[in-house]
């Protein structure tokens, strides 16, 4: 069984007596492309610099390819590993120079070094620049050297720690998607530490939500999104619409739930790795995304959750529209743009969501 290109076992970080960083096991495999999210202070940068050899935990073991590191072999190790910091770290050289010096740090001849480097420049749009001075360049350019630097190493595993933090939200998306595309063309493995969940969920096949230096949950970001395993990993992930109530009745794979306040009754499906029971307390997590807002009960799908109420605020979006309706409970909708629609503060309007979008997430977790 081929091992994971990165691993940690055990990973214990401690600050001022008490432990910061707490990772039992993290994997990345070959091919993959991994994204860690969280708040500011929730050890993200902390855990990849371990994983790029560049702190010692306290306690623990990172393996790459399989392979312990120790203070013997770890030069040697991070031959498999590029990083990228928020900060492009460029020398006060050409551009060229810069995206050849991995290469030229590696022994690789400046010809040879210079020639790859031209090609991993080009990949990211910025060949043009070789020749011009590091220090003369915008943030975006910068980024994209440094990028082109760690790429033209051909590392198995890069490591990129908030590379677009600086730049503005255009210049974030004119990089990411060429970035994703390198990636996964290349073959290597990938590790974003990010606190921008669109981020994560366009760049990386798993995503990992760190939290208080503990990895909560971990999977492809759609399924997080459809079934957090607890309240706060929903909380972290944006889910808009938290609703508290009480399972008044489970019939088959649904169940019955009354919300608070005012006790309206709405169908939820149950979930499939948590135990629910009649009674129990429960909160339902439901992205704004699945909520519908209808003018007319004749627009509402059979089966679904239909809740009348009052149009409280509207905020329009580049995409569409972000709703919240009174019902007494406060849903939020997130719509997409139309021409024509009729939605203003005040209006009467109903809610409607299909059970199987509303995820139950039981009080104990």
């Amino acid at each position: 069984m081929t091992p994971p290109l990165l691993e940690l076992s055990d990973i214990v970080v401690r600050a001022s007596g008490r432990a910061i960083l707490e990772v039992p096991a993290f994997v990345v495999d070959a091919g993959e492309a991994v994204a860690l999210f969280g708040p500011n202070g929730a050890g993200k940068t902390t855990l990849l610099h371990i994983a790029a050899l560049l702190r010692q935990p306290d306690s623990g073991v990172v393996s790459i390819g399989g392979v312990p590191a120790t203070a013997r072999n770890a030069a040697c190790l991070r031959r498999a590993l590029s990083v990228v910091f928020q900060d492009p770290l460029l020398f006060d050289r050409s551009v060229l120079a810069n995206a050849a010096a991995g290469l030229r740090f590696q022994g690789v001849p400046r010809a040879d070094a210079e020639q790859i480097a031209r090609g991993w420049l080009a990949r990211f749009g910025v060949a043009h620049l070789a020749s011009r001075g590091a220090r003369d360049l915008s943030g975006g350019e910068a980024s994209r050297v440094a990028l082109a630097r760690a790429f033209a190493t051909e590392p198995a595993i890069l490591l990129l720690d908030e590379p677009f933090s600086a730049l503005d939200a255009p210049a974030r998306a004119a990089l990411l998607a060429p970035l994703r595309d390198r990636v996964r063309q290349s073959g290597a493995s990938a590790l974003l530490v990010t606190h921008d969940l669109a981020e994560a969920f366009t760049f990386a096949d798993r995503v990992c939500l760190l939290d208080g230096g503990r990895i909560i949950a971990s999977g492809p970001g759609p399924a997080l999104i459809a079934h957090p395993p607890s309240l706060r990993a929903a909380s972290l992930l944006g889910i808009e619409n938290l609703l508290t109530g009480a399972v008044a009745e489970i019939s088959g794979d649904e169940a019955r739930v009354a919300l608070e306040p005012g006790g309206t009754d709405v169908r939820a499906c149950l979930p499939a790795q948590q135990a629910i029971s009649p009674h129990q307390r429960v909160t339902i997590a439901l992205p704004a995304g699945a909520v519908r807002v209808v003018a007319a009960e004749r627009d509402i799908p059979a089966g679904w959750n239909a809740l009348p109420g009052i149009v409280a605020a509207v905020t329009p979006l580049p995409s569409g529209s972000r709703l919240v309706v009174q019902t007494p409970a406060p849903f939020v909708a997130s719509l997409p743009w139309a021409p024509g629609r009729p939605w203003s503060v005040g209006g009467r309007v109903a809610v409607a969501f299909a059970p199987a979008s509303a995820h139950l997430i039981p009080e104990t977790a």
